[in-house]
């Protein structure tokens, strides 16, 4: 099975989160805004990033429903539900032209 395979929870998340951002898995709550956890419109970007580099799937910041107001537990949904959704990267399952 490939590291696109496994599937992507809010405990993989918050295992990125903790290791690229340095916060406390404790500050990690249900109403904990990720501008609250220090994560601003530039935070979230990277976060995306390092997904994109743990899952290899492509994940449009454009298209997800979040900003640093948005609490941690909707932030992960949202980004787990995206994962699943979106295409590994180099799959080709891209369509160019």
């Amino acid at each position: 099975m490939t590291t696109s395979e496994v599937a992507f929870t809010e405990e993989t998340l918050t295992k990125i989160v903790v290791e690229e951002f340095e916060i406390c898995a404790d500050q990690l709550t249900d109403d904990a805004t990720l501008e609250e956890l220090g994560l601003d419109s530039l935070g979230l970007l990277e976060l995306l990033v390092a997904v994109e580099a743990q899952t290899r799937k492509e994940i449009s910041s454009l298209d997800l429903p979040i900003s640093p107001n948005t609490p941690y537990r909707e932030a992960a949904r949202i980004v787990i539900q995206a994962v699943a959704e979106a295409p590994v990267v180099g799959s080709g399952d891209l369509v160019t032209g």
